[in-house]
């Protein structure tokens, strides 16, 4: 048994050193007259005059770069040996200047001298969002169409060029997935060729029934669910009546913060820059004690179904339905971006189109979440979880089999890269060094577990608060296991897209598409349909959580807040069912949008705007635990600022601003600061006893319902 697994493996990985070229080039005569004239008209970047060294017939274009930024990139098309740089690339400021000019790899396969090429031709051209093509001659004098990949910094070969285009041949954009090889004649456009790339590799079959599998069960689960919990109380389904292992909610916990975000975006991040993003998990060692020992028994024993609940009884109602109403409207761009990117990786591996993939996930998300409550969400959390790590470590597997030399050379190429790089202990708040990483991912994870009502909503489904501790452990721990994974997925993809960067697609439309690309084009049938089950079960659990935790919010702070009479049970949940399908339409809305904006980095817009649109509340939560002074005016007051700073930060053109990750802690800042000095003015005159922490009332708190 144990020789038959091991043989099983060997064929699985062994599948990723099978690599054959993932586009090829339809090719179609066009005559010039049939060529649009915008084709023609295309603005052609003009050469800059502060290269290097001079060259003799350069050409230039605009592509992204390795850092998650634009660069400028300039080539020699007249080289008469194969000494020297082959172009300069620098990264453009925001001005669009470019910066330090850095040489650029002459264009080789495999670094072999018999199989080097010499430019030529009169244009670049950008393609996708990675890629730059352009004509060159081989030893044999052939004209080639070769491709040069941004990240990699490698050339590779894509085809032959049509003899009647083989004269100073320009190339000129007409789509996302074709454009026209052209000859001239003088400065009259003569033969022209349509060139259309066409992906050779499409998704198992084997992967198909996996996927339906997975789609089935879980559809079959939500019926039986739905069925089960037709008469569920208001408590059952948002508070899972108390009774949930900790076990349990520690996975739920850890896959509600997980997302497809992580799962996509994250790999994303590590393998254009390096692990410097790894920095924010290492935060969450910080918060640990602080949930733990502060935030989790005061909430456990508040006994409230939405946390916003305590602002109105801290401070007024004004704090509470704006506390509400911040995390709604995060909850909903967080969802729209959770159901974008597994979009995005459905579209790119099944060929099906964004949007329908965008709307079919959106549907079975939303009546997975009304189906279940809390309960079905936590327990559907835990088994996706197991499947999501799982993948992950497969997937890391394979990708580092796939790499030239194995383990050897995935630590090799990833060294001489910098790909490992974690700790840079600058000081240029401008970048993600350490000190901006561990400051700002510090302030993100306290966002995220002491203000968010997914994380707040689960510490209230165990049994008592010690099993409510035990969760968050386990959360982390958790967390800490699939964190290097994840981060080392991305160094993988760098390292194995080096090794064959002729597998990559050079029409990928999106930074973030690198690892569906991988999914759909390296994985054996059958791991690549585990793999995107997992991202669907990442899709699921996540937005089922952020719908039930908004429908939870809106339902405790404004329809039962402002209801007439008692209520009942039925209306409460029928409610929460209600808003829990509007939100998702809200979210798919907001999805739709993504699909169609220019973004380079899901990852970093993430953060961007956790800091943006949460750091007000948790500025809030903080006063109303530790600042017994403040009053409901100073705590308005302090968001206010706090929305000012961040909105200025994150949206005006300022001459110098630091980096993304450091919006919220200056908003945060500016919250606290505020609000401290208006109590001075607006002192606070409510009651405080049992809405506030002390040390005379942490090891049993009073009740601040009673009386």
């Amino acid at each position: 048994m144990i020789r038959a697994l091991h043989a099983g493996w060997i064929v699985l990985l062994g599948h990723a050193a099978l690599c054959h070229a993932s586009v090829r080039i339809e090719w179609q005569e066009v005559m010039p007259e049939n060529v649009p004239a915008t084709a023609f008209s295309a603005r052609v970047e003009t050469p800059p005059v502060s290269l290097p060294e001079t060259f003799r017939r350069p050409v230039s274009c605009r592509q992204n770069s390795d850092k998650i930024k634009r660069a400028l990139f300039v080539f020699e098309t007249d080289a008469t040996d194969a000494s020297g740089a082959a172009g300069y690339a620098a990264e453009l400021d925001t001005r669009g200047e470019p910066g330090v000019w850095q040489p650029l790899p002459r264009p080789s396969i495999g670094g072999s001298p018999a199989r080097a090429y010499r430019l030529t031709g009169g244009s670049v051209l950008p393609m996708g969002h990675q890629h730059l093509l352009l004509t060159a001659r081989d030893a044999a004098g052939a004209l080639k169409l070769l491709a040069y990949h941004t990240v990699t910094a490698k050339w590779f070969e894509l085809g032959d060029v049509p003899g009647a285009a083989r004269d100073t041949p320009v190339l000129l954009p007409e789509s996302d997935s074709t454009f026209l090889v052209c000859r001239r004649n003088g400065t009259t456009p003569a033969l022209c060729w349509r060139a259309r790339l066409v992906r050779t590799e499409r998704f198992s079959p084997v992967n198909y029934v996996v996927v339906g599998l997975y789609v089935i069960c879980l559809l079959g689960a939500a019926g039986v669910m739905l069925v089960k919990n037709r008469r569920q109380t208001a408590n059952a389904y948002f508070k899972g009546d108390g009774k949930l292992p900790w076990w349990a909610v520690g996975v739920s916990i850890y896959a509600a913060m997980f997302s497809a975000i992580s799962l996509i975006a994250g790999p994303g991040v590590s393998y254009l820059l390096n692990w410097s993003y790894f920095t924010i998990i290492l935060s969450k060692l910080l918060i640990v004690p602080i949930i733990a020992c502060l935030y989790l028994p005061f909430f456990r024993r508040l006994n409230v179904t939405s946390a916003y609940e305590y602002l109105e009884a801290r401070f007024n109602l004004s704090c509470r339905l704006f506390g509400s109403a911040a995390f709604s409207g995060f909850m909903l761009f967080r969802a729209a971006l959770v159901v974008y990117l597994p979009a995005l990786a459905v579209s790119a591996i099944a060929a099906i189109p964004l949007d329908v993939t965008i709307i079919g996930l959106t549907v079975v998300s939303v009546l997975y979440c009304v189906a279940g409550g809390i309960k079905g969400i936590v327990w559907g959390d835990f088994f996706q979880g197991i499947i999501l790590i799982a993948s992950i470590a497969v997937t890391v597997a394979v990708l580092i089999t796939g790499t030239d030399g194995g383990w050897s050379g995935f630590f090799t190429i990833a060294r001489a890269h910098g790909k490992f790089d974690a700790f840079n202990f600058s000081w240029d708040l401008t970048a993600p060094v350490f000190w901006v990483m561990i400051i700002g991912g510090f302030v993100s994870n306290l966002n995220s577990y002491t203000s968010d009502q997914c994380v707040l909503q689960r510490f209230m489904t165990t049994k008592d608060e010690r099993s409510a501790v035990r969760s968050i452990l386990f959360c982390i721990a958790v967390t800490f296991v699939s964190g290097p994974l994840l981060y080392a997925i991305g160094t993988g993809l760098f390292t194995y897209f080096s090794s064959h960067p002729e597998r990559l697609d050079v029409t990928l439309a999106k930074n973030d598409s690198i690892f569906p690309l991988f999914i759909a084009t390296g994985l054996p049938p059958g791991v690549g349909g585990l793999l995107l089950a997992s991202i669907l079960a990442a899709t699921l659990t996540t937005l089922a959580a952020n719908l039930n935790a908004t429908a939870t919010a809106l339902t405790t702070d404004f329809y039962v807040r402002f209801r007439r009479g008692a209520g009942s049970d039925a209306k409460t949940v029928a409610c929460g069912k209600g808003l829990t399908v509007a939100c998702g339409g809200i979210a798919l809305g907001l999805a739709l949008l993504f699909a169609h904006a220019d973004i380079q980095s899901m990852q970093e817009t993430f953060y961007k705007f956790l800091g943006v649109l949460t750091s007000g509340v948790t500025g809030l939560f903080l006063l109303g635990m530790f600042a017994p002074r403040v009053s409901g005016t100073a705590a308005i007051l302090g968001l206010i600022v706090n929305y000012a700073v961040c909105f200025t930060l994150a949206f005006c053109p300022l001459p110098w601003k630091p980096h993304l990750m450091l919006y919220g802690v200056a908003g945060l800042l500016a919250c606290l600061v505020t609000a401290l000095l208006a109590s001075a003015v607006w002192p606070n005159r409510k009651p405080t006893a049992g809405w506030v922490w002390s040390r005379r009332t942490a090891g049993k708190q009073e009740d601040p319902h009673a009386g």
